[in-house]
């Protein structure tokens, strides 16, 4: 994932320095900031497995264009902004299994469309769906995909498991809301449906 918003981070203290080329300090400066408040990893759900020892996150290359300006649209803000694909990417999403031990990236998935919240299970999985409607499960270990199924419309919802007289569900839901329009406008040709609805899933 692209970002240029924060130059380091003392890790003794914490003190955050900030890259002074993102930073306003005119009327109608331009800046491209990475990631985009919606890029990155926004509001999704990650998930983590003690089993693994690792954190899996839904994580975005976007970016966001903007102009220092009293004129674009975003008056509480005065800024003009347009959402884009971060520098050198034309993959989207991504799933990242990051090792909580040691911070480092043990596997991506990467796909063209962004990917949203996530959960993972105690039977080496980790399920999470996109943008375009696709719902997968994932092998914690590899990265893997084991399964896939098309929804039809965004999986915006936070997926959870449950069991239910010894068997185990997973049960998600589907809908245009949230973060999901600004990303679908970044890859105009998939055109997911707007449909709401729940699905649940019996595990073998």
């Amino acid at each position: 994932m692209t970002q240029n918003v924060i130059s380091a981070i003392d890790g003794a203290t914490g003190n955050v320095i900030e890259n002074a080329e993102v930073v306003f300090s005119a009327e109608g400066q331009d800046v491209l900031a990475c990631p985009t408040w919606i890029g990155g990893k926004d509001w999704e759900a990650g998930a983590y497995s003690p089993r693994t020892n690792r954190m899996y996150m839904p994580l975005r290359n976007a970016c966001a264009r903007m102009m220092a300006t009293r004129d674009g649209g975003m008056d509480l803000y005065a800024l003009a902004v347009r959402t884009e694909f971060a520098p050198g990417f034309d993959q989207l999403g991504t799933v990242q299994a990051i090792s909580a031990e040691t911070g480092a990236t043990e596997w991506v998935h990467s796909q063209r469309t962004a990917t949203m919240s996530l959960i993972a299970t105690g039977g080496g999985l980790v399920f999470g769906g996109d943008v375009n409607g696709r719902f997968r499960a994932f092998d914690d270990e590899t990265g893997e995909v084991l399964w896939e199924i098309n929804l039809g419309s965004a999986v915006t919802g936070f997926p959870i498991t449950y069991a239910v007289d010894g068997r185990q569900y997973v049960a998600v839901s589907t809908g245009t809301a949230g973060t999901a329009s600004g990303f679908i406008r970044l890859t105009p040709e998939i055109t997911p449906s707007a449909g709401n609805n729940l699905f649940v899933f019996g595990l073998p």
